[in-house]
């Protein structure tokens, strides 16, 4: 078994939506190999018991998911955590007689429990500063937690440097400019890869050489960005695009999603008319690289980039409150 570096520690009825998406945006950051969450690292046949202990014993930090219904009861009456089998209590005792550092991760306005109300074996807990994850703030939240992480788990693979996907490129190395070269010759051109001297660059292109034909469409659809029902982002590098709380199109939720912005990997306004073509768009994406922010209005329409450098296009169809839009988007694959 490959040793983790991160656990995910919660009560299934009371965690909700958060071990998904601190799974999700920690396997992002670190690789989901090192993230350990039951419902996706343990396997079909193998030994339960074994692999969550063997979890937490390899990782450096263990997050404890604390809700509004962590002290949850039997049907007699009883708190499961004063069972000695809980396994929630289970993994904290690992947790601590291992030396992994315990952080808990308050959800829905949940409080830190007192020491006298755990079980002696867990009463550390309630001494471990945590931190808080709101559903009004949760993309601020979550990457905070990510932070903390980050100081205590070294990384496995080259970091990303920013929210969205990107490359590091450092010392004396090539540096693509643009997000996409097209391979048209009517594309904006930019500097040879191999006479840059440039030290260091950050990038979320991915080069095409060629473009022989228009590739296939990915995915068209209508995306519901809404922050009070957590819909606060979507990644388009899956079809249908897959929801989470960052990616290619997110609300900026820095004022509880109140404002008509959104964020993503690169963004660039179309002022033509009618939607604009997957050419047209990899050429205005060329012109504007790194616009990761896009004030928006109904009817707003824009190209969009993907972290694995795929190419579309929106339109705003629908403005109802702050933090809640629809999104018509089209997609398209990469050039094979």
């Amino acid at each position: 078994m490959a040793s983790t570096d991160v656990f995910i520690n919660y009560r299934g009825v009371d965690a909700d939506f958060v071990p998904a998406l601190l799974f999700e945006r920690l396997s992002r950051a670190f690789g989901a190999h090192r993230v350990f969450l039951d419902a996706e690292s343990i396997a079909p046949g193998e030994d339960y018991v074994r692999r969550l202990l063997e979890g937490v014993r390899s990782s450096k930090v263990l997050l404890a998911v604390i809700g509004p219904r962590w002290f949850a009861t039997d049907p007699a009456g009883r708190r499961l955590i004063d069972d000695p089998n809980d396994w929630i209590r289970r993994e904290l005792v690992t947790a601590f007689e291992c030396g992994v550092t315990v952080i808990p991760v308050f959800t829905e306005g949940a409080t830190p429990p007192r020491p006298d109300e755990l079980p002696a074996d867990i009463a550390q807990l309630g001494r471990q500063h945590g931190l808080p994850l709101r559903r009004v703030r949760s993309g601020d939240d979550v990457e905070a937690i990510v932070r903390e992480v980050s100081a205590h788990v070294p990384s496995r693979r080259k970091r990303l440097v920013t929210v969205v996907a990107g490359v590091v490129l450092i010392g004396a190395v090539a540096v693509v400019p643009s997000l996409l070269r097209d391979g048209n010759p009517d594309s904006s051109p930019g500097p040879s890869t191999t006479s840059s001297t440039t030290s260091s660059a950050t990038t979320s292109s991915v080069v095409e050489t060629t473009a022989p034909v228009e590739p296939e469409l990915w995915y068209e659809g209508r995306l519901t960005l809404d922050g009070e029902a957590f819909q606060t982002g979507y990644t388009l590098d899956t079809s249908p695009p897959l929801r989470q709380p960052l990616g290619d199109i997110g609300l900026v939720c820095q004022l509880g999603c109140s404002q008509n912005e959104i964020a993503g990997t690169g963004f660039a306004a179309w002022t033509g008319e009618g939607l604009p073509s997957r050419r047209q768009c990899v050429d205005l994406l060329n012109r504007n690289p790194g616009q990761r922010r896009l004030s928006v209005k109904s009817g707003t329409r824009a190209c969009v980039g993907t972290a694995d450098g795929r190419v579309g296009h929106l339109e705003v169809a629908e403005i109802s409150g702050p933090g809640r839009m629809k999104i018509d988007v089209k997609v398209w694959d990469k050039p094979r």
